[in-house]
């Protein structure tokens, strides 16, 4: 499973304290544990900054830069900032985060074709997060179809299926899970991935949530997920599910994982 650390996410209030306080260190720590705890990408989001947006990002990108060797998830909804931050990050990983069928898509996917990034698509149209399955599937497939015509591999494609809220609607993760299911099943080199943690928003005891769902997630095709893997009962899930799942030969990855405890 490909994981990308959740925590440099300006939306965060601890994380967004540090990187307002310019706190080097608290960030530094931040970013070497995530990279310890087996992440293979970094999301880093300063859209809360604003129009200090790009600056924030800079600063944060010279100190993951320093300390890891990690892909980056540049999670930003503006094309600018994404266009200025990709020539920083030359030997680097990287995946753009994100466009929809109506928002971004024109100025990022020329960017991820130049730079051979990852790209993220979420299966968002013009009338919003569709309610349904097959609507998610539909556009999802849609994405697919012009990114491939843009040049974009299939293995460089992440369909994001949109997990939100379980406190916000009753259902909601069945429909997420489906929709993997069904994307991974017409497409199978496009990778699935999620913001995992959406789930348990405004819940007790989320990492109990969190888990819950990425072991159904995987069981369905998930095959990355932006996560706290630096929390122990995610980590713990991950290789659990995958094994379970049938994706750790030999149940190489567990053992390793127990091994290393």
């Amino acid at each position: 499973m490909i994981i990308v650390g959740e925590k440099l996410n300006s939306f965060t209030p601890k994380i967004f304290d540090a990187m307002k306080a310019k706190d080097t260190e608290a960030i530094r720590q931040i970013t070497i544990s995530q990279q310890e705890a087996g992440a293979r990408y970094l999301d880093i989001n300063t859209a809360i900054f604003r129009e200090d947006e790009f600056e924030m990002l800079k600063y944060i990108l010279d100190i993951v830069m320093e300390n890891t060797t990690c892909g980056i998830m540049l999670d930003s909804t503006s094309p600018v900032v994404i266009e200025k931050a990709l020539p920083l990050l030359a030997g680097r990983d990287v995946i753009i985060n994100s466009v929809t069928l109506k928002d971004r898509i024109n100025d990022l996917l020329p960017l991820a074709k130049s730079y051979k990034t990852g790209i993220v698509g979420l299966p968002i149209d013009a009338e919003g997060i569709p309610r349904t399955v097959e609507k998610r599937v539909e556009n999802s497939l849609k994405l697919i179809e012009i990114m491939n015509k843009e040049g974009i591999k299939n293995t460089d494609i992440y369909i994001d299926a949109l997990a939100e809220a379980i406190v916000t609607e009753s259902g909601v993760s069945v429909i997420t899970i489906k929709t993997i299911e069904e994307v991974k099943k017409a497409n199978p080199e496009v990778h699935l991935i999620c913001g995992v943690s959406n789930v348990s928003f405004r819940l007790p005891k989320r990492a109990d949530v969190n888990s819950v769902f990425l072991s159904a997630a995987i069981f369905a095709g998930l095959d990355s997920g932006i996560l706290d893997i630096t929390n122990e009962q995610i980590r713990s899930t991950v290789y659990t599910a995958e094994m379970i799942a049938g994706h750790d030969e030999q149940c190489r990855n567990y053992l390793g994982y127990i091994g290393n405890k």
